[in-house]
């Protein structure tokens, strides 16, 4: 433990201002989304959206992010990085303020098309992807998703206590989180503006023309067109099963607050235990190794989910799940990033984005329609089968960068 906390201020020592603020206002916006997150489809329930509507109202978000990804991803390899990274900043905060005044479900709707372009264009990858180095990757996102997720520790009890206070799990029991993330949210901003420098990075050659940048990134990278399969397969997953996880655990199981908020605590306490070691272990025996290894722990997590006597049996089920965000984070992000030079890399997750968003539209319709005709259980169960019988293979297909991995005697 003291070696890999020796290991983590090391690479924290070595890496740029600009990353150092982005982290730091993560881990603190990081504690504010843990508000609402596990609350926005039983709120938006809550409103009166069925699981059929549900689902349309994240098909039609995501159809706002697939329609900006391309483009965005060009103007993210000319254009200043920090102008786009505050705009999207800027973007969220309407999303959380539009929630805290909905009165109807139909009233999220501009909410939900806006929070996919916001999640785009204001994502700290954004300025991740260019400010870090190929061998620190994996332990950077090891320690955002280790030591700067620890103070999110503690927002699944403020916000039980607080759903308490006001009523228990209804609109009005659940509004208030969004007004409490909307003002912490303006005073990030405010901190990012003051301390954000401009990002430097290689000088992108001349554009040769839209549609020929893109064939560019194609040409230099490797693998594409099967990393896109596999990003593919595992957004519709998780566009098909997410929306309804929470709102499973609550009408299905039972949860109240404080089981939902024992199931968010126990899944950031492993990635606070367990993501600095593993993002340095990912250097070590490589990145797909890692996520090889975590995939049978999320498939007994969704078996335990589905089959769980009592709701306390979520919470060991969210323990096992945890291990799979981690892999998200040190392990499947930084391999998608190595596949392209570093010029290319906004213009990739254009394309990264696009393809995840084409498989993420029709999923919660999908979804929706499986709660409904084949049952809420026969839903949760799908990713299991995704997993092992597509996403996985393809995976095996990927190369992987070791240059920078240790080698062993």
């Amino acid at each position: 433990m003291l070696k890999t906390a020796l290991n983590s201020m090391s690479v924290w020592r070595r890496q740029s201002r600009n990353w150092k603020v982005i982290s730091v206002r993560s881990m603190a916006n990081r504690f504010f989304e843990r508000l609402t997150m596990d609350y926005n489809s039983i709120y938006i329930s809550a409103l009166g959206a069925d699981p059929l509507q549900l689902g349309l109202l994240n098909s039609i978000s995501n159809v706002a992010g697939t329609m900006i990804s391309a483009p965005f991803g060009w103007i993210q390899d000319r254009f200043s990085l920090r102008k786009i990274f505050l705009m999207g900043v800027g973007l969220s905060l309407l999303v959380t303020l539009a929630f805290a005044l909905a009165n109807n479900w139909v009233m999220v709707i501009p909410a939900m098309v806006l929070s996919s372009i916001a999640t785009t264009v204001g994502s700290c990858l954004t300025i991740c992807d260019v400010s870090l180095r190929d061998e620190d990757r994996s332990a950077c996102k090891g320690i955002c998703d280790g030591a700067f997720v620890a103070p999110s520790l503690l927002a699944p009890a403020l916000t039980a206590l607080t759903i308490t206070y006001f009523g228990g799990i209804s609109v009005e029991g659940i509004r208030p989180l969004y007004w409490i993330r909307f003002v912490a949210g303006v005073i990030l901003a405010l901190f990012l503006v003051i301390n954000l420098t401009e990002v430097v990075r290689p000088n992108s050659p001349k554009s040769s023309g839209f549609v020929r940048d893109y064939r560019e990134v194609f040409r230099r990278g490797s693998a594409l067109k099967r990393w896109m399969a596999f990003i593919a397969v595992s957004s519709f997953s998780t566009g098909m099963v997410g929306p309804f996880m929470q709102l499973f655990a609550y009408e299905i199981k039972g949860a109240n607050q404080f089981i939902i908020g024992s199931m968010t605590t126990a899944g950031l306490v492993i990635q606070v235990l367990f993501s600095a070691s593993m993002g340095g272990f990912a250097n070590g025996i490589g990145r797909k190794n890692i996520i090889y290894l975590v995939e049978p722990l999320y498939c007994i997590s969704i078996l335990m989910l589905v089959s769980a006597p009592s709701p306390e049996y979520l919470v060991i089920s969210s323990i096992l799940g945890g291990f799979r965000t981690i892999a998200d984070y040190i392990a499947t992000d930084p391999l998608q990033v190595e596949l392209v030079p570093i010029d290319c890399r906004g213009r990739w997750r254009g394309i990264v984005g696009l393809c995840s968003g084409l498989a993420s539209i029709p999923a919660p319709i999908i979804g929706g329609m499986i709660w409904e005709i084949m049952g809420p259980s026969y839903l949760i169960l799908t990713p299991i089968l995704l997993g092992l019988l597509v996403r996985i293979p393809i995976l095996t297909t990927i190369p992987e960068k070791r240059n920078f991995v240790r080698k062993r005697g």
